[in-house]
């Protein structure tokens, strides 16, 4: 899957402290949820996006602390 604002793949980041994320702009929020929904991985989405400098609002999903950061992004790379 590419990111409309940055026009790179989609990448899920991993952080020791917080857990593995994706971060994506909002106008692909839905997409992005739906392939993970679809394979059942869990997540949430934190309550704010944030734009800087005029650029399209991004959001963070987490990933549930038992996700396979690598797992995820096959997934993400295969999707459309």
């Amino acid at each position: 899957m590419v990111d409309t604002a940055t026009h790179r793949s989609v990448q899920v980041s991993t952080d020791e402290a917080s857990g593995p994320y994706i971060r994506v702009s909002l106008d692909q929020l839905e997409q992005v949820r739906q392939v993970l929904l679809d394979n059942k991985v869990a997540h949430w989405v934190e309550h704010t996006a944030i734009s800087i400098d005029g650029r399209p609002a991004v959001v963070v999903i987490n990933l549930g602390r038992g996700s396979d950061p690598g797992h995820v992004q096959a997934l993400l790379d295969r999707a459309a």
